[in-house]
């Protein structure tokens, strides 16, 4: 908005006249003024030292009604400061005290009808106050004109105009806030069961992972899930009964998330390697207490509705230590004369696999106890790879926990003739000199 000043002119009326008392005159004020031609209200603020008969030239924004293209219109604001005492009037046919060009006090410059008078209600005082906003910026440019400023004044129609704003959006803020009623009982239980339902599919999803990959994909996807449930359970209006109970049970739920992440973590280091071990993790954590906790109070908060959750949480379970007989035979194919002696010197237990080669499956799988040694016969003739896989808890296929995968880098040749057959020997443990290389396996490519 472009804003100019100028003393009396006779070449046309101002658009409007605005009289402002002596002392409002010498130490700034704000009006409201009705623009035309649509008489909208807009806040001017006049600075310190106005003069009577100066001209205020103010550009506003302007929509064409017709053809709707935005410009800007100028209006021309007048000043006339009235005097202390009785107000003086021109007498008939005479000149107008201000000058020529204005006409007297309460009456419309000639060639334009002065604008009705309003009573604004609360929407045209908000209204106006933004305007005074964005035209006090651009009015604050008459004070450096008239070379004389008044930072006080300015400041305090400035604090006035924010301060309406402001409170309206509060009126409005308040009064769009929603207000949900309490679900019904039925309502709340069914939102309940849907989402143990969820989070049912999920930590079954986990119990089934097989490898650390698998099982560190599942606990995020649980975590996820968890993540999704808890703030739908968040957004309702649960009975009045059991409010508390019902914000506890969110807050405990929102608290397993993290602990399913650290299960993911133990994943990815492999200190849990299957879906059974990584349950038991998370069954035994401090979230999963809370959570049981908040579930025996949910239900015992509301004795007649008794609200049931929480059948996917397995209850705390303790860490298995399950272990095969030494040189029990998991997988065995007879027919040769070839024998591998293995001497696993380490305190893990061991699985040995002898993978022919060119196939994906052992034809000889043996388990070792740590600290023990085995000898495998009746080995058929042909070239083999050894892998090798160690850890804790074998549950009939796989080590649980602390599970590691590698394999011998040279591959192993057996033959029978009539004179002799292939003994090889291996030790698991590093020694020195020794002159075998092995190499870490990806668990999802052990042949099993």
């Amino acid at each position: 908005m472009d804003v100019n000043t100028g003393g009396s002119s006779a070449e046309r009326p101002a658009d409007v006249v605005v009289e402002l008392s002596a002392a409002e005159a010498a130490g700034g004020t704000a009006k409201t003024i009705a623009a035309p031609p649509d008489g909208t209200p807009v806040l001017i603020y006049f600075p310190p030292g106005a003069r009577d008969g100066m001209v205020q030239n103010v550009d506003l924004p302007w929509v064409d009604p017709a053809g709707g293209a935005a410009s800007t219109r100028t209006v021309s604001v007048a000043v006339r400061v009235l005097p202390a005492g009785p107000f003086p009037t021109a007498a008939a046919g005479g000149a107008s005290p201000f000058g020529p060009g204005y006409p007297q006090p309460g009456y419309a410059p000639a060639g334009f009808a002065a604008p009705p008078q309003r009573r604004f209600g609360t929407r045209a005082r908000v209204v106006a106050g933004a305007l005074g906003i964005a035209l006090i910026g651009g009015l604050c440019l008459v004070p450096n004109l008239l070379r004389d400023s008044n930072a006080d004044t300015t400041s305090g129609v400035s604090g006035l105009t924010t301060t309406s704003t402001a409170t309206a959006t509060q009126q409005t803020e308040a009064a769009a806030a929603p207000t949900t009623a309490p679900l019904e009982p039925a309502a709340f239980q069914a939102s309940l069961d849907d989402a143990n339902r969820q989070l049912t599919a999920a930590v079954g999803k986990l119990r089934q992972a097989t490898t650390p990959r698998a099982v560190s994909g599942a606990a995020d996807a649980l975590a996820e899930t968890v993540r999704t449930q808890a703030s739908a359970l968040s957004g309702l209006t649960p009975p009045d009964a059991v409010s508390s109970a019902h914000s506890d049970l969110v807050s405990a739920l929102s608290a397993l998330e993290d602990e399913l992440t650290s299960v993911s973590s133990s994943a990815d280091s492999r200190s849990v390697c299957t879906g059974g071990s990584a349950s038991a993790a998370f069954s035994r954590a401090g979230a999963a207490g809370d959570l049981r906790t908040a579930i025996t109070a949910l239900a015992a908060a509301d004795p007649g509705a008794k609200y049931r959750f929480g059948s996917f949480l397995p209850g705390a379970t303790k860490d298995q230590n399950r272990r095969k007989a030494n040189g029990s035979y998991l997988t065995r194919t007879t027919g040769g004369s070839g024998q591998l002696k293995v001497d696993n010197g380490n305190s893990a237990d061991t699985v040995i696999n002898l993978v022919k080669v060119g196939s994906k499956k052992p034809a000889v799988s043996v388990y070792i106890r740590g600290k023990k040694k085995v000898t495998t016969g009746r080995i058929k003739d042909g070239t083999y790879q050894v892998f090798v896989a160690s850890g804790v808890d074998w549950d009939g296929r796989r080590f649980t926990r602390d599970c590691q995968f590698s394999k011998f880098d040279s591959s192993f040749k057996f033959t029978t003739t009539s004179r002799q057959y292939t003994i090889w020997e291996l030790s698991l443990k590093a020694v020195l000199g020794g002159n075998a290389t092995s190499s870490d396996v990806d668990p999802d490519s052990f042949p099993s």
